[in-house]
């Protein structure tokens, strides 16, 4: 994979640390979830094509899941 930078603005890094902090603090008048769809608005527009094709791939694969470590019992 090629690697590349991407500007983001000074104040969308902090708001996005604020929103973190937020969305695990106790006392949030939203649940976390809200928190996190704020941090990807503000995120998701500087990812490339590619990586939100690459996106789409992992979600529909549920490439987030543990590994599953069947055992067969023996006959």
């Amino acid at each position: 994979m090629k690697t590349c930078s991407v500007e983001i603005l000074r104040d969308d890094v902090y708001d996005i640390a604020t929103l973190c902090h937020a969305a695990m603090a106790q006392d949030s008048p939203s649940p976390a979830i809200h928190y996190f769809n704020q941090i990807l608005n503000l995120i998701f527009p500087h990812l490339t094509k590619l990586q939100k094709e690459e996106l789409e791939v992992y979600l529909a694969e549920k490439k987030y899941l543990p590994p599953v470590n069947l055992i067969l019992a023996n006959d």
